[in-house]
């Protein structure tokens, strides 16, 4: 998983280093283990910044440019060769040989690519070009800050951080490209829309638009969803912050049963699926949920969360709330089982670490220590989102594509 943003103005005296680094911020909760940046300056240069560091602790000051692209996530892009700098949502057996063959043919070179794909590209030309995989399964947007700027990003979340407007969603298999006085829009690939389920359920941020869906008010369907199919006697309905809340106001809704924040934050956001090891997966869960007494004490709780990969956020989370006196603990997941990898980038990892892939409900339950727990039907799913065009390959094991 990764977030893309690309900016380019349509007036040269504009420095758009801050613009660039504060719309990348915003899309963080895609990926934050790598980050880069690169801008195009005065003269056809194009200068390139890449650190295993999060956006918000790049050090983007000394850099200029009126042009740029960003990228966070898990690999160490963009890439620069000669006079183009792509950053690519993905994967690729040979990103290096891409970008050489993108800097030759755009079209042939995304064509002659197996494996579904997004990316940004910005040439010492000055031009801004943008993809979306055919798939539509990383999510792409257009936008602008006025008659400014035109900005791409893979959430309009990204444009709202900096004041830009979101103008529409790229169609799955379009190519852009942007210059100062043109706008050009190619299909390159018919679309094959398997929109990835994994950005409804958890990956998009709850104030963004992804895949012609409002994604807070489809999190509020999820837990009415819940609440159809697992309805159950409880004093307390709390959603996991930040992705399951609406989940859980859902749910609550429904039923009746009264909603509480149950958890307060310390520090900065920690994305515990996208965490690379157990240690920071334990600190993350200390530093996004730390449980509040008074909302748990005593009390039968339905504890509402996203998805579960390996159960060990999710065990350490039951064992703070039962330290702190909560009676019972039912736990509901807004997805259906994740069962088998993703192979597209999406961080859903190997059969034998998914716990559902491995063990019975009941032997699941035992082990995070909760009473119960459930899981969104697949068809459950469906009926939230509205449409079946989706790619569920991590919770049956059929994939849109062979790889």
């Amino acid at each position: 998983m990764a977030g893309l943003i690309g900016l380019l103005s349509f007036d040269k005296i504009w420095n758009i280093n801050k613009f660039l680094y504060y719309g990348l911020v915003g899309l963080q909760h895609r990926g934050y283990s790598q980050s880069g940046i690169s801008l195009l300056s005065e003269g056809g240069i194009i200068k390139s910044m890449k650190s295993k560091v999060a956006p918000e602790d790049l050090e983007v000051g000394e850099l200029e440019g009126w042009a740029g692209i960003g990228y966070t996530g898990t690999s160490g892009y963009p890439i620069q060769v000669d006079g183009l700098s792509v950053a690519i949502d993905g994967v690729l057996s040979d990103p290096d040989s891409f970008v050489s063959f993108l800097q030759k043919d755009p079209k042939e070179a995304i064509r002659s690519t197996r494996f579904p794909f997004s990316f940004v590209a910005i040439t010492k030309e000055g031009k801004l070009m943008a993809y979306r995989d055919h798939l539509g399964l990383k999510p792409l947007s257009l936008g602008g800050f006025g008659f400014d700027m035109a900005i791409v990003a893979s959430e309009m979340t990204s444009m709202n951080v900096i004041g830009g407007e979101f103008r529409r969603e790229m169609k799955p298999g379009e190519l852009v490209i942007i210059d100062r006085f043109n706008v050009k829009s190619v299909q390159v690939r018919e679309p094959e829309k398997n929109y990835c389920s994994i950005e409804y359920i958890y990956q998009a941020r709850i104030d963004s638009f992804v895949n012609e869906n409002d994604i807070y008010s489809l999190r509020l369907r999820i837990g009415e969803k819940l609440a159809e199919e697992f309805p159950i006697d409880a004093d307390t309905v709390i959603g996991v912050p930040d992705t399951a809340l609406p989940f859980a106001v859902g749910y609550s809704r429904k039923t009746g049963i009264p909603l509480d924040l149950g958890f307060t934050r310390t520090g900065s956001p920690i994305r515990t699926m996208l965490a690379s090891d157990d240690f920071t997966k334990v600190v993350g869960i200390q530093l996004k949920l730390n449980p509040i007494k008074s909302a748990v004490f005593n009390k039968r709780m339905i504890l509402i969360d996203d998805s579960m990969v390996t159960g060990t956020t999710l065990k350490n989370t039951v064992f703070n709330l039962r330290r702190l006196g909560a009676k019972e603990v039912h736990i509901l997941i807004g997805s259906p089982k994740l069962s088998n990898k993703c192979p597209y980038g999406v961080a859903v990892p190997e059969e034998k670490e998914l716990i559902a892939a491995n063990l019975p409900d009941s032997e699941i339950a035992k082990v995070i220590g909760a009473d119960s727990i459930h899981w969104l039907s697949l068809e459950g799913l469906y009926s939230a989102i509205g449409h079946r065009a989706l790619c569920i390959g991590c919770m049956t094991g059929k994939y849109p594509t062979k790889w």
